[in-house]
């Protein structure tokens, strides 16, 4: 089967149900309306054993518990709660899934949760609150997790094509990242960094993990109407597209997906075996896409690494 912009969840779901049967799956940020809820439900087509659902609200995820546990009762759900804005929470959380995990390893943890282009704030500890949310508080669950080695095959890492943008613009951030205490705040520029984060913890993770058979993915799920983009104003809007012609003259409004079809980018990278050659990679549209969309921005990878380690306090070694 050829995948592509119209390819559902479920399709890819029942394509490899076997990498689906009997398995551990964390995903952040499920809340119902979101592809993160949609991944979770098109998973259970297929009789995972467990589920772990990280979020920071049992009271918005519950109508998803119930939605599982209802169609499919022999699949275990647990819920953690995790808030990639706050650090302790995070490394709260990450102790609570060894908890429950007693010894089992986790097969796939997709890292769904994200916030974009919201109005300037600061997370618990500090830190703006897109890159805080969508890369710092990922990069330490993430290495948490592997630390405690809870992660047996894969690491999905849902990106946004904004990490597209030219390395001049998506970085520009890392010279300071308070955005001068939010008088240079740019929400665009702060969603754009933050996603571009991703890609690139991705690709050094995926080499750190070579030698342990770890499979790191990052991607982008296309544009899907969900309650992410809440703080996406007519005005916002007109002004991200904007920028984004002046950029690339070329540059068309993306197609809207459904829930289904935007879940199917991360499904293929958290299921597929024929990627695991292809770690460090990003996918669209369900295919591994050229590298040339990240051109120049190799060049921050480890400056991304380095300065994140320093803003949760810990160095981590795989």
């Amino acid at each position: 089967m050829a995948f592509g912009f119209s390819t559902t969840g479920d399709e890819i779901v029942d394509t490899f149900k076997d990498q689906v049967y009997g398995k551990t799956f964390l995903i952040t940020g499920p809340t119902p309306g979101g592809i993160g809820a949609e991944t979770a439900l098109s998973l259970t087509r297929a009789n995972p054993k467990h589920l772990i659902l990280a979020g920071r609200s049992q009271q918005k995820i519950q109508p998803l518990i119930d939605q599982i546990s209802k169609a499919s009762p022999s699949v275990k759900i647990s819920f953690v709660q995790l808030d990639l804005g706050s650090l302790q929470s995070v490394r709260n959380a990450a102790g609570e899934v060894k908890a429950i995990q007693a010894g089992d390893k986790i097969d796939v943890v997709i890292l769904n949760a994200a916030v974009m282009a919201c109005p300037y704030s600061l997370t618990a500890d500090g830190i703006e609150s897109q890159f805080g949310t969508n890369h710092l508080g990922h990069f330490l669950f993430g290495n948490l997790l592997l630390k405690e080695d809870l992660v047996r095959s894969r690491i999905v890492l849902v990106g946004s094509s904004a990490s597209e943008r030219k390395a001049e613009y998506a970085f520009a951030p890392l010279k300071d990242i308070s955005y001068d205490h939010g008088k240079s705040y740019d929400p665009i520029q702060a969603y754009t960094f933050s996603k571009s984060c991703n890609n690139l913890y991705a690709k050094r993770l995926a080499k750190a993990l070579k030698p342990n058979g770890i499979t790191v993915l990052s991607l982008n799920p296309g544009s899907i109407a969900t309650n992410l983009q809440g703080h996406m104003t007519a005005e916002v809007r007109s002004i991200a597209i904007e920028a984004a012609k002046k950029e690339n003259p070329d540059f068309e409004i993306p197609e809207r997906k459904t829930l289904q079809q935007g879940a199917s980018t991360q499904l293929r990278a958290a299921l597929d075996p024929s990627l695991e050659p292809e770690s460090g990679a990003y996918l669209d549209h369900c295919q591994v896409k050229q590298p040339a969309v990240h051109a120049g921005h190799g060049a921050f990878e480890d400056e991304v690494w380095e300065v994140s380690e320093q803003l949760v306090g810990e160095q981590f070694a795989f």
